[in-house]
C-alpha cells in the first residue's frame, strides 16, 4: 500500500512539474540593457501568456521618469494549440545615479521578478561630425546631450546664449539623428519653468555621417524668452517610435518591429537681470538697425507720397521690436498705416523685422525736412548699451496741380486749428454730432407719422410728406461747412456736409451726390470714399481722404439744381400715356 502511495505522489509530481513552471513564467520583465546614464532611457518589455490585463507600473515612479508606454498582442497556432501573448514596452529614464532596482510588477494576478540596473552620473557621447545637409551650417552648442552614435536613434539638444538677459531671445536647437525604417515616431516637445517654448519656423531635413554611420537629421527651433533672472530649465525632450528591422530581442514581433527611444538631456542656463544703466524700453539684441525707404519719384504739394520705415533686429523676437512713429512734420501731415512684422532665422540667430509705411501731404512748395529716427537697445554682444539712427536729407516739394494746392491750403489752413484749438474744435464737433443725433431722431419721428398719414393718402402723398422733411437750405447752422468736414475727416460728417452741399431737393445718399456731379475727378473721388466706409472697419484709408480733399479744393460742381440732367439713364415708365 505504501509503494502505491509514493507512485501515486511520483506521478502528480511529474505531471503537475511543468504546469508550475508555466505558471512562473506566465509573466515575464526585461532590460535592453542593465548599465546606463542618468537621463539616458533604458526599454523595459513586460510580456504575458494569455489576457492578464495592465501592468501596474506605479512602483516605478520614484527612480525613473516614465518616457512613455507602447503595447500589443501576438498570437500563434502550434499544432492546433493556440497561445497569445501580450506586450507591453516601457521607456524609463533614471532620475539618479546608483544601483537601481525595479521591483517586481503586477501583471493581473501574476508578478514579475525584479530586475537591477546600474545607473552612472556621467552623460553619454555626442557626435561631432559635420553639420548635414539643409541644417543649419553654424551647428548650435551642445551640453549635455545625450545619445551614443551608433545607436539606431539619438538626440542632440542645446542654447546658443549662455548666460542671457532677462527678455533676451534664447534659441533652443533639437536634432534628432536616427538610422533606422521608421514606421510611426513622435517627439514630445520641451517644457521651460521660466518662459514659454514656442517652435520657430519648420523642421530642416537633411543627413549626416557619424562615425562611419549614415544617419537622416531632422532639426527643430525653439524660442524661449526668460521672464525672470536666475536659473531656467528645459526638461528633455522624449522620442518614441517603432522600426523595421530585427534587433535580436526575442521579445521582438515576428515581423522584426522594434520600439525605439532616445531622449535629450535636461539643460540648465543662468539668467542676467537687466542692467543698471540699462535704457527703456528694454530690448536686448546682438544687432539693431533702422532705415526708410525714401519716396519713389519727387512730392508734389497737396499730394501724398509713402514713406517706408523698418526696424531691424538680431537676437531679438519681432513682439520686443517697439511701434515706429514719426514726429510732427512742418509742412506736412502725417498718416501713419499699421505695421507688419516678420520674424526669420539667419543661421542660428533670430532675426526680426518691423515696417510700417507713412502716407505724408506736403501743404506747400519747397524744402521738407523729414525728421530722423533713433531706437536704443542693449548690445548683449559686447554688453553695453546703443542706439540706432536713421536720418533723410530735405526733400525738394515739387508746386502741385490748381486743385492739390487748394487743397493742401485747406489742410494748412485746418491743421493749425486742430493742433491750437484742439479742445473748442472737439466741443464743437460734439456739439454739432448731438444735433444732428437729436435732428435725426425727430426726423425719424416725422418720417413715421409721414409714411403713416400717406398710407392712407396714397403714394404721391407719401413723397410730399417725405420732401417736407427735407432740411431747409438754410438750415446749416448745426451742422459742418463741407470744408470743416473734409478737415476733421470724419467719415459721418464728411457724408452729412456732401449732402447738404447739394441743390435742392437734397440727395439723401452719397451715390445719388456723384449722380448730380459734372466734375469726374469729384464723382469718382466720392465714389471712391462711399465704397471705402462699406469696407473693413468703416474707416477710409489716407489716400481716400486725400483724394476727396484734393478734389473739393474748389466749390463742387452740380449738373443743374435739379436731378433731371440725368433723365436719359431713367427708365421709361411702365404704363405709358
Amino acid at each position: 500500500m505504501s509503494r502505491l502511495r509514493w507512485l501515486f505522489v511520483f506521478v502528480f509530481v511529474f505531471v503537475s512539474l511543468p504546469c508550475l513552471l508555466q505558471a512562473q513564467a506566465a509573466v515575464r520583465a526585461s532590460l535592453d540593457r542593465d548599465h546606463a546614464t542618468v537621463g539616458e532611457p533604458i526599454t523595459l518589455t513586460i510580456s504575458a501568456d494569455g489576457n492578464a490585463g495592465k501592468p501596474d507600473l506605479s512602483a516605478l515612479g520614484q527612480d525613473f521618469t516614465l518616457g512613455g508606454v507602447s503595447s500589443g498582442s501576438q498570437t500563434t497556432i502550434i499544432n492546433g494549440n493556440v497561445q497569445s501573448t501580450q506586450q507591453w514596452t516601457v521607456a524609463l529614464i533614471p532620475r539618479h545615479a546608483g544601483a537601481i532596482t525595479i521591483p517586481t510588477i503586477a501583471v493581473g494576478g501574476e508578478r514579475t521578478l525584479p530586475l537591477r540596473v546600474q545607473v552612472d552620473a556621467g552623460a553619454g557621447g555626442v557626435g561631432t561630425a559635420a553639420s548635414p545637409a539643409d541644417v543649419s551650417s553654424a551647428a548650435t552648442p551642445v551640453q549635455g546631450s545625450i545619445g551614443k552614435p551608433g545607436d539606431p536613434v539619438f538626440i542632440e539638444s542645446g542654447v546658443a546664449q549662455q548666460h542671457p538677459y532677462v527678455g533676451q531671445a534664447v534659441v533652443y536647437t533639437l536634432r534628432l539623428y536616427y538610422a533606422a525604417n521608421l514606421l510611426d515616431a513622435s517627439l514630445d516637445a520641451p517644457t521651460s519653468d521660466n518662459g514659454d517654448l514656442r517652435q520657430i519656423g519648420q523642421d530642416a531635413r537633411g543627413s549626416q555621417v557619424v562615425q562611419g554611420k549614415t544617419y537622416a537629421v531632422v532639426e527643430r527651433r525653439y524660442l524661449v524668452q526668460p521672464e525672470h533672472s536666475g536659473s531656467l530649465h528645459i526638461g528633455p525632450t522624449v522620442f518614441r517610435g517603432r522600426a523595421m528591422g530585427g534587433s535580436g530581442n526575442p521579445f521582438d514581433d515576428d515581423m522584426g518591429i522594434r520600439a525605439l527611444h532616445a531622449s535629450s538631456a535636461a539643460l540648465s542656463i543662468d539668467v542676467r537681470p537687466q542692467p543698471s544703466q540699462a535704457t527703456q524700453p528694454w530690448l536686448p539684441a546682438q544687432a539693431v538697425t533702422l532705415s526708410i525707404d525714401p519716396p519713389t519719384s519727387p512730392p508734389h504739394a497737396g499730394e501724398p507720397f509713402t514713406l517706408v520705415a523698418h526696424e531691424t533686429a538680431q537676437g531679438a523676437a519681432a513682439s520686443q521690436l517697439p511701434e515706429i512713429a514719426l514726429p510732427a512734420i512742418p509742412g506736412a501731415q502725417v498718416y501713419p498705416e499699421p505695421s507688419t512684422t516678420t520674424e526669420q532665422m539667419a543661421g542660428d540667430v533670430l532675426q526680426a523685422q518691423r515696417t510700417r509705411r507713412f502716407a505724408i501731404v506736403p501743404s506747400r512748395s519747397g524744402d521738407l525736412s523729414l525728421p530722423a529716427l533713433s531706437l536704443p537697445w542693449w548690445n548683449v554682444t559686447d554688453d553695453r548699451a546703443a542706439i540706432a539712427r536713421v536720418s533723410l536729407p530735405r526733400l525738394q516739394v515739387l508746386p502741385g496741380s490748381a486743385g492739390a494746392s487748394a487743397a493742401a491750403d485747406a489742410a494748412a489752413g485746418a491743421a493749425p486749428a486742430v493742433s491750437a484749438a484742439a479742445a473748442p474744435i472737439a466741443t464743437e464737433v460734439q456739439q454739432g454730432l448731438r444735433a444732428w443725433q437729436t435732428a435725426t431722431f425727430v426726423l425719424a419721428i416725422l418720417l413715421a407719422l409721414a409714411l403713416a398719414w400717406g398710407w392712407r393718402r396714397g403714394g404721391t402723398a407719401i413723397d410730399t410728406a417725405m420732401r417736407q422733411v427735407e432740411p431747409p437750405a438754410g438750415t446749416g447752422g448745426d451742422a459742418p461747412s463741407l470744408r470743416e468736414a473734409l478737415a476733421s475727416g470724419v467719415p459721418s460728417l464728411i457724408a452729412m456736409a456732401l449732402c447738404k452741399a447739394a441743390p435742392v431737393p437734397r440727395p439723401r445718399h452719397l451715390h445719388e451726390v456723384a449722380e448730380r456731379l459734372a466734375d469726374a475727378a469729384q464723382r469718382k473721388a466720392v465714389l471712391d470714399f462711399d465704397a471705402a466706409r462699406w469696407r473693413g472697419d468703416g474707416q477710409p484709408t489716407v489716400d481716400v481722404l486725400a483724394q476727396l480733399r484734393s478734389a473739393f479744393a474748389r466749390t463742387p460742381r452740380w449738373m443743374g439744381n435739379v436731378p433731371g440732367a440725368n433723365a436719359a439713364t431713367v427708365l421709361p415708365p411702365l404704363y405709358p400715356d
